[in-house]
C-alpha cells in the first residue's frame, strides 16, 4: 500500500526563462511512501522523470538496462522512453516530472541515466517536494537543481542485474539473502545450467563476473543496514562476512573508504 504526497502546483511556473533560455515551467514533484513491495509495469510519458529513493531501494528497467538502486543514485529517464519500476523496500521515493522541451543540454540526456546524487542535490529534491514553499523559491531551487545534475557525474558502478532467465534467478534470490554462500556451481546444479553458462551470462548482462557482483550486492546491500544505524559488527554477518575485517576491507575496495567514513553520506 503506498500513499503519494503531491507538491503544490504553482500558479504561474512559467515565462521566466534564465540566460540560457531556459523555464520551469510544469517541473511538478512528487513524494512516494511505500509500506511494501510496490511495482509500476511497463509504461511511459512524455515528460522527463527523475527518480530516486531517499529511502529504501528500487529496481528500474529501462533502455536495455537493468538497475538496481539505492540512496546514492538517481535516475534521468527522458521523456517517452518505456520503463518499469518497482520498489523493492518499505521506503520513500521522490519524482520530479518535467516538460518534454525542459531537460539539460547535452547528447547524454537523450537516454537514461544514473546520476551521483550529492548533498545538495538531495536537500533540493526534498525542499522541491514541499507543498509550502512559494513560487520564487521553487523557481530558484528547480534552476539551481538543473545546473547541479547538468554536471553530475554519471554512475556506471551501480548494480546492474542480468536479463538471462538464469542469473536473474540467481541475482534475485542474493538480493534477498546476501548472506547466501553458495558458489557458482552450486547455483548451476540447482538451476539445472552449466557453470560456464551462467558465468558467461552474468559477464555478457552485467560486465562484471559472479563474484564480483555478488560483492557488489553485498557491499550495496550494506549500505541500506549501515543507514538504518546498524553497527559494522552487525552488518558483516548478514552480508556474508565472517569477520568485520573482511567486510570492511571488500568495502574499502567498492567504496573507496571505510564504513565509518562513509556514514556522513548515508545520513545527509
Amino acid at each position: 500500500m503506498s500513499t503519494i504526497e503531491y507538491s503544490t502546483r504553482p500558479k504561474s511556473l512559467l515565462a521566466l526563462p534564465d540566460s540560457r533560455g531556459r523555464t520551469f515551467k510544469n517541473f511538478q514533484v512528487y513524494t512516494n511512501v511505500v509500506e511494501a513491495v510496490t511495482a509500476y509495469g511497463a509504461h511511459r510519458h512524455p515528460e522527463h522523470q527523475i527518480a530516486w529513493m531517499s529511502e529504501g531501494t528500487m529496481q528500474i528497467a529501462a533502455g536495455g538496462n537493468v538497475w538496481h538502486l539505492h540512496s546514492e543514485h538517481l535516475v534521468w529517464l527522458p521523456g517517452t522512453v518505456l520503463h518499469d519500476m518497482t520498489l523493492l523496500s518499505a521506503g520513500c521515493m521522490i519524482a520530479a516530472y518535467a516538460r518534454p522541451d525542459l531537460r539539460p543540454g547535452g547528447p547524454r540526456w537523450t537516454q537514461p541515466l544514473v546520476l551521483e546524487v550529492d548533498a545538495l542535490s538531495a536537500q533540493l529534491l526534498r525542499h522541491l517536494a514541499d507543498r509550502t514553499i512559494d513560487d520564487a523559491r521553487r523557481l530558484m531551487s528547480q534552476e539551481l537543481l538543473y545546473d547541479i545534475l547538468a554536471a553530475a557525474p554519471e554512475r556506471h558502478d551501480v548494480l546492474a542485474v542480468p536479463r538471462n532467465a538464469a542469473a536473474s534467478s540467481v541475482s534475485a534470490r542474493i538480493l534477498a539473502d546476501p548472506a547466501d554462500s553458495r558458489t557458482l556451481g552450486e547455483w548451476a546444479g540447482e538451476l539445472g545450467v552449466s557453470s560456464k553458462t551462467l558465468m558467461r551470462a552474468f559477464v555478457a548482462d552485467t560486465g562484471i563476473t559472479f563474484g564480483q557482483w555478488r560483492t557488489r550486492a553485498r557491499m550495496y546491500a550494506s549500505l541500506e543496514m549501515l543507514a538504518r544505524g546498524e553497527g559494522v559488527n552487525d552488518v558483516a554477518p548478514q552480508v556474508g562476512y565472517r569477520t568485520s575485517s573482511g567486510f570492511i576491507a571488500a568495502f574499502r575496495e567498492t567504496f573507496g573508504t571505510t564504513p565509518a567514513r562513509y556514514g556522513g553520506k548515508l545520513t545527509r
